[in-house]
């Protein structure tokens, strides 16, 4: 079924949708049974994430009428196989309480493989808007199209990317790899004045009520209730959803001035997970999903769960160290032996979902990224140790966090020895494709990143593809025979417009480990 997205976001939900489960159709509500009253509760829109085989995660906001903030709402939902809501296969009740700050999650069960599904709430006799999700393949599946993007700074401009991706009909998931939102003040990093895009609070966020106002905030924003209304989302944060450059024991953007920082984190945490379409899980972010035999897909945390603290600037003996890591040993154990298991069942490919750059940006001498992986060499040498011990094929870095694009063979450790020839990508162990920013200042305009950048070409022949410029999203386009990543620049951020171009395309084959250009 195709719809415009004005039309997608406006279908309402009719009574069948209750009345199909033997639930009544007019939720609980103070005023007359089955009229709404007061104001619209749905602000926030609707979103649906973490998709299995047979579930997905449901989510909304009930909006707590101003003079009621410590009252439960009840609420209602459905799920079902068309949007009209006239053959739901699942349906109940929930509450919207204070505890969760009127957050509502709901893991839908029971649901059938590969599937598309509808899905909305009611509330105090309103219906929300209309959500579109979709299920797991399971066995053989020919085909999965993946969109992937991070960093939306409010400030800085409008979110076209995301207005984009919820047009498109030919994306399965999207992969939101972090910086979902920034805790910055206004004109702290981006000044929203001119663009009428101040965030609330317009200071930066700090505690708990701090953050759940950015979140809600974001959320207010169209274009990204559009494309979370379109497409179930699977997520990971990077470091701006806590605070600049965060790791497991503190952060750039943090000082004592601001308490302490474990009580930070922990309300950032609490707060994205109240706010996102996100699976809970007991002790970590990072988990698995699986497409089919066609591809397994690795959800990384490099940042809060064990990321010691970053190396000095410039200082290359700290960042060889081996007792640092980025990952931590806990989920560096799980994702090697993730790797291994998906390889011996057959899958195709293994894609892994993570916020900073993988691949080398220096040559041992030159600066480097402290905060990316090259600060951690001695944990990215046992990831790409165990796929050349393994024989482990077709590993394909999905990455964000730079606010630019780029695409890269994966060669082998500088110190391990072993050759790398960048003109056939013999010896390459891995690709990696890095998304652009959805809205955000370029990072690599300093004085010290355009330092970096000189030369970087000749420094870095595994370098396949930049643009430090553009903003917008990657296409991960997967079959049996290849991985193709389409770099989707929006023509603009500075009004409110759809309009795209692509920018590059490149592909790596089954077994290739490396990538080439393909023309349109």
């Amino acid at each position: 079924m195709v719809m415009n997205r004005r039309g997608f976001l406006r279908a309402s939900v009719i009574q069948t949708a209750f009345v199909g489960a033997g639930l009544s159709a007019c939720a609980k509500h103070p005023g007359a049974v089955g009229v709404s009253s007061g104001k619209d509760p749905f602000q926030h829109g609707v979103a649906s994430g973490d998709p299995l085989t047979d579930r997905v995660i449901l989510w909304t906001r009930v909006s707590p009428e101003e003079d009621r903030l410590t009252q439960t709402v009840p609420t209602r939902w459905w799920i079902a196989h068309d949007q009209d809501g006239s053959d739901v296969v699942a349906a109940g009740k929930t509450e919207a309480t204070s505890d969760h700050d009127f957050t509502i999650k709901i893991d839908a069960e029971g649901l059938q493989p590969g599937s598309e599904y509808y899905f909305g709430f009611k509330a105090r006799g309103f219906d929300s808007a209309v959500g579109r999700t979709r299920t797991l393949p399971v066995e053989s599946v020919q085909q999965v199209r993946i969109a992937f993007t991070s960093c939306a700074n409010f400030p800085s401009g409008f979110f076209n990317a995301y207005a984009a991706i919820a047009t498109r009909d030919d994306i399965d998931v999207v992969l939101h790899l972090g910086d979902y939102i920034y805790e910055y003040g206004n004109g702290e990093y981006g000044d929203g004045t001119a663009l009428g895009r101040i965030m609330e609070p317009a200071h930066e966020i700090i505690n708990l009520e701090d953050y759940r106002r950015r979140h809600a905030h974001y959320k207010d924003d169209p274009d990204l209730q559009a494309a979370h209304a379109r497409h179930p989302w699977i997520t990971v944060w990077d470091d701006h959803e806590t605070a600049d450059n965060s790791g497991r024991d503190g952060a750039a953007n943090h000082d004592a001035s601001e308490g302490q920082w474990q009580t930070r984190k922990l309300s950032a945490i609490r707060a994205y997970y109240e706010w996102m379409p996100i699976r809970e899980l007991p002790t970590q972010l990072f988990r698995s999903f699986r497409f089919g035999t066609l591809a397994d897909l690795v959800m990384l945390d490099t940042r809060l769960h064990g990321r010691d603290d970053p190396a000095p600037r410039g200082d290359h003996a700290a960042a060889l160290d081996p007792s640092r890591s980025l990952l931590g040993k806990d989920q560096t154990k799980w994702l090697l032996d993730f790797l291994s298991e998906s390889d011996s069942r057959g899958t195709r490919w293994r894609i892994l979902g993570q916020q900073v750059v993988f691949s080398p940006w220096t040559d041992g001498v030159a600066g480097f990224n402290s905060d990316s992986w090259d600060g951690y060499r001695e944990n990215r040498t046992q990831v790409l140790d165990h796929l050349r011990g393994e024989s482990i094929d077709n590993v394909v870095f999905l990455t964000g966090d730079v606010h630019s694009s780029w695409a890269y063979d994966v060669p082998p450790p500088l110190a391990s020895g072993r050759a790398y020839d960048p003109e056939t990508g013999e010896g390459s162990h891995a690709v990696e494709f890095v998304t652009p920013a959805v809205a955000a200042g370029n990072s690599l305009s300093s004085p010290r990143a355009k330092k970096m950048l000189d030369g970087i070409e000749a420094r870095s022949p595994h370098l396949k593809y930049k643009d430090v410029v553009e903003k917008g999203f990657v296409i991960l386009d997967l079959t049996p025979e290849r991985a193709r990543a389409e770099f989707v620049f929006v023509d603009t951020i500075l009004e409110r417009k759809v309009a795209t171009h692509v920018g590059a395309t490149l592909e790596t084959l089954s077994g290739a480990n490396h990538l080439r250009r393909v023309e349109s």
